[in-house]
């Protein structure tokens, strides 16, 4: 190497030597780029910390939401709390795995059906007979009945089916609406009847009315929630129809005797409708999710009405007019037990 090539090499050093040097920052440039850094440090700090107190904005507001449903607040207590949507609940058990849902209440059995029957023990009622026989002008003219008593009912069975829709208000109140239809055998009516005539020292008749009742009603029904699982206490009441047919009526005279007289004979069949009401209270004891068996009183009460036989065709009875038996207010105190679903 020459002497001149010498010198380039080491021209050539210290230039690179220069250029290097001015890359390296000062320790002013690195003060303002540490600073910087920190700076941002706090920036994703601060955003850290928002982000947090979303989330656990969104948890409370997803919890109250829940909470709501589950009891009415405030001056919304008497009215039926809004259900947390599924999304809501599905949103808050993810944002808090650590914490149970607090429990939805339930919306009732909502469509119902069902079975029921028991015995039914019957007041006694008043009964009235009236008519006129006409007895000839020479034996003191028509004789105007009158008869009144008391009939006996004995204890029947019955059965019974019923529709209806339950649903939730509040958080302790399960209102219903229902239909409903039941049967009562037949049971056998009968009157002692007394008709007070100047003309006969004694004026007295036997009667017998086979009775079917069958009872029609449109019924608004309370249940209560307990704290005891599966377990709904109710009480409720209707109003509808009692459709009252009987069959066979008998109508004997003891005083003066008539032996082998019906005095309905020619019409002893008899039906017509009337006014129903109840009231009930009982308890429903759940069997899973969709069935339930219950059992309950119920009070049943039937208004008064009017059933027309015929009038006394024989020929060695006087012709008389058709016969019309007034029938009193009557109640039964019915046991019912039964089975329904949902």
């Amino acid at each position: 190497m020459t002497v001149r090539q010498g010198l380039i090499v080491v021209v050539g050093l210290m230039m690179a030597s220069v250029a290097h040097a001015e890359n390296i920052p000062s320790n002013a440039e690195l003060f303002r780029m540490l600073k910087a850094q920190q700076r941002t440090i706090s920036e994703l700090r601060a955003e850290l910390e928002q982000t947090r107190k979303m989330q656990r904005a969104a948890v409370t507001r997803q919890r109250r939401e829940v909470e709501t449903a589950a009891r009415p607040a405030g001056r919304d207590a008497g009215k039926m709390a809004p259900a947390a949507s599924p999304a809501a609940m599905a949103a808050y058990a993810k944002a808090s795995p650590g914490m149970d849902a607090a429990p939805m209440p339930s919306l009732g059995r909502g469509a119902y059906a069902s079975l029921f029957g028991g015995w039914a023990s019957g007041s006694s009622s008043t009964v009235s007979q009236l008519g006129t026989a006409f007895i000839p002008e020479a034996a003191g003219g028509p004789l105007a009945v009158n008869a009144t008593g008391q009939a006996r009912t004995s204890g029947v069975g019955f059965a019974g089916a019923q529709i209806g829709y339950e649903w939730s208000y509040g958080s302790r109140l399960l209102p219903a609406l229902e239909i409903e239809g039941l049967y009562l055998a037949r049971t056998q009516q009968r009157a002692t009847l007394e008709n007070p005539t100047a003309r006969l020292p004694e004026h007295t008749f036997d009667d017998t009315f086979p009775t079917r009742t069958g009872v029609v009603l449109a019924n608004a029904v309370v249940g209560f929630r307990t704290p005891y699982q599966g377990v709904t206490p109710y009480v409720g009441g209707g109003i509808g129809a009692a459709h009252i047919s009987i069959d066979g009526a008998t109508s004997t005279q003891l005083n003066p005797p008539e032996a082998g007289i019906n005095h309905f004979n020619s019409g002893p069949d008899s039906s017509v409708w009337g006014f129903a009401a109840q009231a009930k209270a009982g308890v429903r004891f759940a069997l899973g999710d969709s069935a339930y068996v219950f059992g309950e009183y119920r009070y049943l009460y039937v208004g008064s009405n009017d059933h027309i036989f015929g009038p006394t065709v024989y020929s060695t009875h006087v012709p008389t007019t058709a016969w019309t038996v007034h029938f009193g207010d009557t109640s039964y105190n019915l046991a019912t037990a039964g089975i329904g679903f949902s």
